[in-house]
């Protein structure tokens, strides 16, 4: 589906004009419509402890089973990471795909259901190197493993593989 027949069909079914353009009427549905159904994290609980303030701020209305799996994963993993994108607005992700960093408007991190993350080199800066994202992902879907919650990686897609790119499955959590 083309990002103009998923607007017009968003529309049609939230009663408004269907003209593909989002607007102020069609940005207020969205918000109405999925931003409701991500658990928010109102206060620090026992499972953010460790992480490093950007992440933190980035995990601010991600659904709270992703934040379980990363931040048991974090726990564990031989290669520290940095969780840089969580929820973002629809004027953030028209931004990245008019700049060819996404490809979609019907991204994830709308509704809070994906993050993206850097691992760290050994000295400690964030480094988008995919030897580091094979280190860290097989940690990450152990942990979802572990906690019975469905992920996918955006490394694993066959087009525009996407290392930072984790998301809760979309038949587990639609």
């Amino acid at each position: 589906m083309t990002d103009d027949a998923f607007v017009r069909l968003f529309q049609t079914r939230a009663g408004l004009t269907a003209d593909g353009i989002v607007g102020p009427a069609t940005l207020a549905a969205l918000d109405k419509a999925f931003l409701p159904s991500a658990p928010v994290l109102e206060a620090p609980e026992p499972m953010l402890t460790g992480w490093d303030r950007r992440s933190l701020q980035n995990l601010q209305g991600v659904h709270v089973d992703l934040v379980r799996v990363m931040s048991l994963a974090r726990t564990r993993s031989p290669v520290a990471f940095t969780v840089i994108e969580g929820l973002r607005t629809i004027e953030r992700q028209r931004q990245l795909v008019a700049q060819g960093a996404s490809k979609t408007m019907n991204s994830r991190h709308i509704t809070g259901h994906a993050v993206d993350i850097v691992p760290h080199r050994p000295d400690g800066t964030l480094a988008f190197d995919w030897p580091l994202y094979y280190q860290v992902a097989p940690v990450i879907k152990a942990a979802a493993k572990e906690l019975g919650i469905a992920v996918t990686w955006g490394g694993d897609w066959k087009s525009f593989r996407d290392g930072p790119h984790w998301e809760l499955s979309r038949s587990a959590y639609p």
